[in-house]
């Protein structure tokens, strides 16, 4: 049901945006649409399992902005391909800080990340002393079109989405539905759980070094702002597509469905020129709706087997 009503929404946007606005439908446009959404897809897939097991890694936006930066910085004194594993590094190491720290540590998610947000994020305007960074020679990545015209970002994420797609519907996914599934204290009491739950931390790091180099190739640049609210678009995209905060449910399909929607939402409204402005507040209001149509739904009951057909397993 939720993933028809996202479908319908998405549908009903298309028609009134290209009822308004020529250009919508272009392929120049629809060609920025299929960037928007890799750029953010790419993080929402192991957000998708990071949430089954019932945690949250706030800091994937900032992790991007700082591998962008860390790239643009050192590519010029180290060479690309040396800048590019570096940046690649920042990305692994913060997901395996965050993980330790979650999993032996003892912190809660929400809180360990959020501070890897802040520290990453005042080191992404820190290092350039808050200037964007020129960066040329790092075009293929963002912009190359290899197939059909399609670019290359869109096309990562669909192979993403595909092996996200097979692993929710499979053992791993099912591993990480039975994590998030039970008591809160105990989810991590295991040696096997408290090592999934850190493999899938430092999958979303790299995940957002990966979007971070994404970013930068595509704007030639290393922005400190890059990925700014980008955690917000990931929480509400998983939980828009059947995902529970608390753990236990997520759907791959269902989180790009959602995040297909508010990329054609947040697209539609820039062509009307609508400040930017707005779309922070379309997110943010779509996560409160989010959360609230969440918390509406309790958990399902404890006899639903981690192996069974159903919509969050999708």
């Amino acid at each position: 049901m939720t993933e028809v009503l996202l479908v319908i929404t998405g549908v009903l946007a298309c028609i009134v945006f290209a009822v308004s606005s020529p250009y919508f439908l272009s392929s120049g446009n629809l060609v920025n649409v299929l960037q928007d959404l890799a750029v953010v897809g790419v993080l929402a897939v192991p957000a998708t399992f990071l949430i089954m097991t019932g945690n949250v890694d706030l800091s994937v936006g900032a992790a991007a902005a700082f591998a962008g930066i860390v790239l643009a910085a050192t590519a010029p004194s180290i060479g690309l391909m040396p800048a590019v594993l570096l940046a690649v590094g920042t990305g692994l190491l913060t997901g395996l800080t965050n993980g330790l720290l979650v999993t032996l540590g003892g912190i809660n998610s929400i809180a360990m990340t959020f501070a890897a947000m802040a520290l990453l994020r005042a080191l992404s305007y820190l290092v350039p002393s808050g200037l964007a960074l020129g960066l040329t020679g790092f075009r293929t990545l963002g912009t190359a079109e290899p197939l059909w015209g399609l670019p290359l970002p869109a096309l990562i994420l669909l192979g993403v989405a595909v092996l996200g797609g097979v692993a929710s519907r499979s053992r791993p996914g099912h591993r990480f539905r039975e994590i998030g599934r039970l008591p809160a204290p105990t989810r991590l009491d295991s040696g096997r759980e408290r090592r999934t739950v850190l493999a899938l931390f430092v999958l979303s790091g790299l995940a957002a070094a990966v979007v971070g180099l994404m970013r930068t190739s595509q704007l030639g640049t290393g922005l400190p702002s890059a990925g700014t609210g980008a955690e917000v678009v990931v929480i509400a995209s998983v939980i828009l597509g059947g995902g529970r905060l608390a753990g236990g449910r997520g759907s791959i399909r269902g989180t790009v469905l959602a995040l297909l929607v508010i990329t054609v939402l947040d697209n539609g409204l820039s062509l009307a020129n609508v400040t930017a402005y707005a779309s922070q507040v379309l997110h943010a209001t779509l996560l409160v709706v989010a959360l609230v149509v969440n918390s509406a739904h309790p958990a399902r009951r404890s006899d639903e087997r981690a192996h069974g057909t159903t919509a969050g397993e999708r």
